[in-house]
């Protein structure tokens, strides 16, 4: 059921998985979160994965980049087994994905550039002279200002520091981008903005794409495949139009407010 993008790579490249869950359980404080989820992210695609409050959307994403030990289970990313590659194997892997935190994470004591300079400083041997040629490359493509490079985390707005985020999630030019929220808190014309970013970043670029979001609009307008997480396990799996005939009452509340042309229900 799983949707590709259209254009781009060769379907062959496209076939190849590049995040693989298998068997995951996760028990928090007692709780169980996840009770045996499995799913696989082939390469060029583009993801959401969604379910309600509690659901363990994030602790997910923290377990498959490796931030969070799951209880039982297995994460591959990029044919790399996450919890059994030596520390090298591992760093290695990490230099291939980029991440956007919720709140973008950004060093608040550094530079727009600056931060965006940080990865490629720590896991390059890139020429200093060639470093701010390279940040500026990665702010133009995330459609940051670059007469900005030059501010603060606290002068800039919520979309430009989301913006700043991504610049900095692409500095090593990743083949994964894994995002939690990308459009929360963001007025409807930024988060539409944003959303066309992941659109051209994943169509053009050839880069993956698993993000989290509760954004209906972001849903309609550029997920490809929804993944959907509730009672510890994938409750459905599948382009929108799959998922929405599931028969859950999670996902009838949560496409309630929705025609499935994806317009708002009138009154």
């Amino acid at each position: 059921m799983t949707a590709l993008p259209a254009g781009g790579p060769a379907l062959e490249a496209l076939a190849e998985p590049v995040v693989e869950l298998t068997g995951i359980e996760t028990r928090l404080g007692g709780r169980q979160i996840h009770a045996g989820v499995d799913f696989t992210i082939r390469r060029g695609e583009l993801v959401a994965l969604i379910g309600g409050s509690g659901s363990g959307k994030s602790v997910l994403l923290r377990e498959t980049i490796g931030l969070l030990r799951p209880n039982a289970g297995t994460v591959r990313l990029l044919g790399t087994d996450v919890w059994a590659a030596p520390p090298v194997e591992l760093d290695a892997v990490r230099r291939r994905f980029g991440m956007m935190f919720q709140e973008g994470a950004l060093f608040s004591s550094l530079s727009v550039a600056e931060n965006v300079a940080t990865p490629l400083r720590e896991h390059t041997d890139t020429p200093a002279d060639q470093i701010d040629a390279l940040v500026d490359l990665r702010l133009s493509l995330a459609g940051f200002p670059i007469d900005s490079r030059g501010k603060l985390p606290s002068e800039l707005s919520g979309g430009m520091k989301k913006r700043a985020a991504i610049a900095r999630a692409l500095s090593l030019e990743p083949e994964i981008l894994f995002l939690d929220e990308p459009t929360s808190g963001l007025d409807p014309i930024t988060a539409r903005a944003f959303d066309d970013l992941m659109r051209f970043l994943c169509h053009n670029l050839g880069i993956t794409v698993l993000m989290i979001t509760h954004d209906l609009d972001t849903l309609f307008g550029i997920a490809e495949r929804l993944i959907v997480l509730g009672e510890g396990r994938l409750i459905a799996d599948g382009t929108l139009a799959e998922v929405r005939q599931v028969d859950h009452p999670w996902i009838r509340e949560y496409f309630s407010t929705r025609s499935p042309d994806g317009n708002p229900h009138a009154g």
